[in-house]
């Protein structure tokens, strides 16, 4: 049981993952969902918690969303009982340069 309660705990934590990757003229956004029973943890839209980590002067060049909103499949229905929702946004940063 104990064993048990590590795992389901982990997998929230690492379930409920945003992050950033930057270089000096790119960067990557993602987010992360995890559904068990039509619930969504950590909560929240992926694509608007991706959205939201974009630098200045991001500009997206793509985005793939792998978001199980359909229940009218049979796939989507059993993705949004147990499954991921994930966003990636991808793109580069505008480098604003100044005259003096």
């Amino acid at each position: 049981m104990f064993k048990l309660a590590i795992i389901a705990t982990t997998l929230l934590i690492l379930a409920g993952c945003a992050g950033l990757r930057t270089t000096d003229k790119t960067y990557a956004a993602h987010a992360e969902n995890i559904n068990f029973l039509f619930m969504r943890i950590p909560g929240g839209d992926t694509h608007e918690r991706a959205m939201a980590l974009i630098p200045d002067g991001g500009e997206i060049k793509t985005i793939k969303s792998e978001r199980p909103m359909d229940t009218g499949s049979f796939i989507g229905f059993m993705n949004r009982l147990v499954g991921f929702d994930v966003t990636i946004i991808s793109g580069t940063i505008n480098q604003k340069q100044t005259q003096l």
